[in-house]
């Protein structure tokens, strides 16, 4: 599976993805370092065909947490398969669903 992630902003950090099933459970957790701004692409390999959800933050500070202010709401960009948006909080596992089903690309906009 390729993903291509677009919108970085900022030359450093790292992408850190995570690739659940259709529950929400973890199958595989990857950091991805930030070299460059614009487009990176990166690929997983070893993933079984199915369904799954990817979330996505750039961890601009390397600290390994999705900074937010103080309100709660995210500092560092961030995103999810199907490039699904949530209005209070993190989309549905529904809403950001997708089938991997041989070689397989998705793409997700940091915002």
């Amino acid at each position: 599976m390729t993903i291509n992630f677009s919108n970085i902003k900022k030359d450093k950090g790292q992408l850190m993805v995570a690739l659940r099933d259709t529950k929400g459970e973890m199958v595989k957790g990857v950091k991805v370092p930030v070299t460059k701004t614009g487009t990176i692409s990166y690929t997983i390999t070893g993933i079984k065909l199915g369904n799954y959800t990817l979330a996505v933050y750039h961890d601009i500070n390397s600290d390994e947490e999705l900074n937010t202010n103080m309100v709660g709401l995210p500092t560092e960009p961030y995103g999810f398969s199907n490039n699904a948006r949530g209005t209070f909080g993190p989309p549905s596992l529904k809403d950001q669903t997708f089938s991997i089903s041989g070689n397989t690309t998705i793409s997700i906009t940091l915002k």
